[in-house]
């Protein structure tokens, strides 16, 4: 049984909504108890979104950047789960071309601390062109986050309904339901 307190928003980006190869709403079927998602807005910024970055135990799951190092970096690990009562968790949802421009345009992002990855396994997602060396889809960060909090059995579930999903792209215009 988990002795803190996890909450995950996924901040998404309003292309990544409809999109079938959208894992963040996996997550949210999975953990609602858990994860909660807001819709990104460049000029009008969600007031719980707002409300949110301004607490204290809010984190940006955010990559390291080995070009610019980040003396305020704190990485996810049993470690840091164990050090915290209650952790608010931010992941960008959203192409990693459109997460870095949310980031770039939004103030209150830049502003948050920032929690990143250190060693982790190579990606099983297949279902994206242009995918960052060493990055995850959004349902691979939730299960990561899920297992370094040292709740192992949502964390298996995620990889289960990620091992799930079709791992062909379609032409555009095919619908094969």
């Amino acid at each position: 049984m988990r002795s803190m307190h996890l909450q995950i928003t996924l901040l998404t980006h309003e292309r990544e909504v409809d999109r079938p190869t959208n894992t963040g709403c996996i997550a949210l079927a999975q953990l609602p108890h858990i994860c909660r998602r807001i819709v990104w807005s460049r000029v009008e910024p969600d007031d719980s979104l707002l409300s949110l970055a301004a607490q204290s135990n809010t984190w940006l799951l955010f990559p390291a950047s080995e070009r610019q190092p980040d003396p305020e970096l704190h990485y996810s690990q049993p470690s840091f789960f164990a050090q915290h009562a209650s952790v608010n968790i931010i992941i960008l949802d959203a192409t990693w071309q459109e997460a870095n421009k949310m980031f770039r345009q939004s103030p209150y992002l830049k502003q948050l601390k920032r929690l990143s990855f250190s060693d982790i396994a190579p990606s099983n997602y297949v279902l994206r062109r242009n995918q960052v060396a060493g990055g995850l889809c959004t349902l691979e960060c939730v299960a990561q986050l899920m297992a370094d909090a040292g709740c192992q059995q949502d964390a298996q579930q995620l990889h289960q309904a990620l091992t799930e999903m079709p791992t062909s792209r379609q032409p555009k215009g095919l619908d094969h339901r």
